[in-house]
Parts: structure tokens; C-alpha cells; sequence
């Protein structure tokens, strides 16, 4: 069984707990700015989304890595298991807000996994939207394409140009 950490030392791992359901939330506010900017195709917002959204990531990194030394302090384990555990055998009112904290931080990370698909998708499409222009401004017939060694559309009848046409 694991021994109770002393009060100040699960006030702090709360702390950094709650400092990155705070992370998380910016993350996903900026992830729903991104998307508005990809739907809009601006370059200059891209580049600022993408400069806040990586500063927001290196924030997200400092914290898990206090989290962690934190919890490798208390000779915890990094892993969901370990920290479940972990807050389980502490005492019941400490217990209880970690737990709550720490199913808020996982909640927070699957809605941030899930808005990036999201955003993953709508470059996706974007991108092969601009290909099929890209392959009618060049001539090529949708029908005269394989497949590439990753699994895109290849083409080959790169000859053809639009004066061909």
C-alpha cells in the first residue's frame, strides 16, 4: 500500500493537475481558432494560430514534466495506472479532489485529441481539393492516376498541359 504524501505535496501535484486542465482548455480554444482559419484559408492568421498553438504545446510540456518529477519524487509511476492508484490511497478528502482533477485533465486531453482529428480532416480535404485543381489547371484526366507509394494519387500523364487541353 502507499503511504499518504504530505498535504503540501498534493496541493502541489492539484496545482499542476489544475494548471493543465487550464492548458488543455487554451489548447482547445486555439484548435477551434485553427480550424476557423483553415475554413478561411488565410496564411497570416495560419502562422499566428500556429506560433499561439506552439507556445500553448511548450506551456502543456513544462507542465507534464513538473507533474512528472513531482510524482517521481513521491517514486510514483508516470503511467494513468500508477497515478489512479497513486491518489486511491491517499486520505479520503484529498482523494477525492485529485480524482476529480485528474478525470477533468483526462477528459480535457480525449477532447483535444478529438478537435485535432477534427482539424486533421479539414486540411486533409482542403489539401485534396487543391489537388484536383491543381490536376485540372495541369491538364491530367481524373482518370489517368495510380496510386503512389503512400497511398496518394499519382499521376501519369504529366505531359498534358492546360494548352493541350
Amino acid at each position: 500500500m502507499t503511504p499518504s504524501a504530505p498535504p503540501e505535496t498534493l496541493s502541489n501535484l492539484n496545482a499542476l493537475i489544475e494548471q493543465g486542465i487550464q492548458l488543455l482548455q487554451q489548447l482547445q480554444a486555439l484548435l477551434d481558432t485553427e480550424l476557423n482559419v483553415l475554413q478561411a484559408r488565410d496564411i497570416d492568421q495560419l502562422q499566428s494560430s500556429n506560433k499561439d498553438k506552439q507556445q500553448c504545446l511548450l506551456a502543456i510540456d513544462r507542465n507534464i514534466r513538473e507533474r512528472n518529477a513531482l510524482l517521481s519524487q513521491l517514486q510514483v509511476g508516470h503511467d494513468r495506472r500508477s497515478v489512479i492508484t497513486f491518489i486511491a490511497h491517499q486520505p479520503e478528502d484529498d482523494s477525492a479532489r485529485l480524482s476529480d482533477a485528474w478525470d477533468t485533465l483526462e477528459n480535457e486531453l480525449e477532447q483535444v485529441k478529438v478537435l485535432n482529428q477534427r482539424n486533421e480532416q479539414v486540411l486533409l480535404r482542403s489539401k485534396q481539393s487543391s489537388d484536383q485543381l491543381l490536376a485540372l489547371l495541369q491538364g491530367h484526366a481524373q482518370g489517368n492516376s495510380i496510386y503512389d507509394q503512400k497511398g496518394d494519387k499519382g499521376r501519369y500523364e504529366g505531359q498534358r498541359s492546360l494548352g493541350k487541353a
